[in-house]
């Protein structure tokens, strides 16, 4: 195998010392788990990474990349038009006055159910 010599700063090193450790805390012996073999497999790692990101902007967007912006932008304007319909409302005078309708209140009632409806389709709060 080919040999190549880098200059790495003591942070990697240091990284590289303790995924040795580990692999020997795990049960691999020296000769499965050394310094040249953790940085071989880093650098291996990194030139695919590398290779990926040039791929990926080479070829542009992906119809899933486009799929989740549009997702996105739609729900921000879905979002705007909400408020301010929201706000043109509650400037209204004759809702204004009613005791029943509290801005206060449907602003938070509206929060509480979107977590709840969240948590129940992603099962996150």
């Amino acid at each position: 195998m080919p040999r190549i010599h880098i200059y790495a700063s003591q942070k990697t090193i240091d990284g590289i010392n303790d995924l040795v450790d580990e692999g020997h805390a795990n049960g691999a012996t020296l000769s499965e788990v050394n310094k040249s073999s953790v940085a071989a497999e880093l650098l291996e790692i990194g030139l695919r990474v590398k290779r990926m990101k040039k791929k990926k902007e080479a070829e542009g967007d992906s119809p899933e990349d486009i799929y989740r912006q549009e997702l996105f932008s739609e729900c921000v304007k879905s979002r705007l038009v909400s408020q301010q319909l929201l706000k043109l409302m509650f400037d209204l005078q004759d809702i204004k006055n009613e005791s029943r309708n509290n801005y206060d209140k449907l602003v938070d009632w509206l929060k509480n159910q979107t977590d709840s409806r969240i948590e129940s389709v992603l099962g996150k709060e």
